[in-house]
């Protein structure tokens, strides 16, 4: 099974970068996976539905046909960690070539994105920036894994 994380726009801070670095190195040992950034539309007077229905089309542009496709949302199912892990398990045995996990920007993902996803997850409750769902979210990743062959994280 390969792993894509789809995300809008680039990380800035430092010290995400080195935490997304560190979770693709660990996540390899188990999957292959790939990020694919597509570019974050800006600009001061752009209506926030104009900016999504942008970025959609970029996004729909990474996706391929076969992919099964989890988008991030705040509406979305939440999942305990293992639950989560079950989830990966799931997946990992229904012949789809690709899972990708779609992370949106600032206004989050277009409402197209969403209703044709396959599954929509939120990681909590709580809003966070999209740079930090992306390190939640690989974290999260890993921690499957490891709950998958009974390896020892944290607890």
């Amino acid at each position: 099974m390969k792993l894509a994380i789809i995300c809008v726009g680039r990380i800035k801070k430092d010290y995400i970068k080195a935490g997304v670095k560190e979770y693709l190195t660990r996540i390899k040992r188990y999957s292959p996976i790939e990020i694919l950034e597509v570019k974050e539309e800006t600009g001061r007077n752009i209506p926030a539905q104009k900016v999504l229905g942008k970025e959609a089309r970029n996004i729909l542009e990474k996706i391929k046909e076969g992919d099964f496709v989890i988008a991030l949302g705040d509406k979305g199912s939440q999942y305990t960690s293992d639950k989560f892990a079950e989830l990966v398990n799931k997946l990992s045995t229904i012949g789809k070539r690709r899972i990708c996990f779609v992370v949106g920007g600032a206004y989050g993902l277009h409402p197209s994105i969403l209703e044709g996803a396959d599954l929509v997850l939120s990681l909590s409750s709580m809003t966070f920036p999209h740079e930090l769902a992306r390190l939640i979210l690989l974290e999260q990743i890993y921690r499957a894994f490891t709950i998958l062959r009974n390896e020892p994280y944290s607890h």
